[in-house]
């Protein structure tokens, strides 16, 4: 069963707030917390490892997604796995043997997906969408939080939905970077699944219900 399609990312929250926002997405049937892996190298920014993910399972129900945006993901996969990581996605670009990474993951019982920067020809990941449980596509430059949703994304998740259907994979498309409500009707009219959100939902006086207006955009979209 597909999950809540909302995923939250913890980078735009503050380090003191983060148990109060986490329960509010509790309180607002989140199911999984984006977390984005920062590694200084790959990306400017140092951001979380796998402790991280250690904390917020110790004191909450969801499920962590971990999206590694690290120049050496082989080194990176099984520390996530062992961290208790139920997703775990790894840059096309950083990766020396996608086929090798792609297979630990799922072998280590845990969903793999494949990420795409904004400039990176959306057909190179033709050959892994049937061994891959989704497809994180990069509407923002990673690094960093705050940015403007790149409009070129829609063209590349139309791209993608096309060759996943041709090849009747099961792969999602999730979306990452500058989304809103209005953004999110766009994308699945173009095809994608599941959405990170982090500044517009973070930065929400009323957060449950910030996330039920979303699902229900979403039901108006998709019914």
């Amino acid at each position: 069963m597909k999950p809540n399609p909302i995923f939250p990312s913890i980078l735009s929250t503050g380090f003191f707030e983060l148990q109060h926002k986490l329960q509010q997405f509790g309180e607002a049937g989140i199911d999984f917390i984006h977390l984005d892996v920062m590694d200084g190298h790959f990306v400017d920014n140092l951001s979380f490892g796998p402790s991280a993910v250690r904390a917020i399972k110790a004191r909450f129900p969801f499920k962590m997604d971990s999206h590694l945006m690290v120049s050496n993901p082989e080194k990176m996969i099984p520390k996530f796995i062992e961290s208790g990581s139920d997703w775990i996605s790894f840059h096309l670009e950083a990766s020396r043997d996608v086929t090798e990474n792609i297979a630990t993951i799922r072998q280590a019982g845990k969903g793999a997906g494949l990420v795409l920067n904004p400039d990176t020809d959306p057909r190179r990941v033709f050959p892994f969408l049937k061994a891959i449980d989704y497809l994180l596509l990069m509407s923002v430059y990673p690094g960093y939080g705050g940015q403007t949703f790149i409009p070129q994304t829609l063209d590349r998740v139309r791209i993608i939905k096309n060759e996943i259907e041709s090849q009747q994979s099961p792969c999602l498309i999730q979306v990452d970077g500058g989304i809103n409500v209005s953004i999110v009707t766009q994308l699945l009219s173009a095809g994608a699944d599941l959405f990170v959100i982090g500044t517009s939902l973070y930065g929400a006086e009323d957060i449950p219900g910030t996330v039920e207006g979303y699902l229900r955009t979403i039901e108006g979209v998709t019914s």
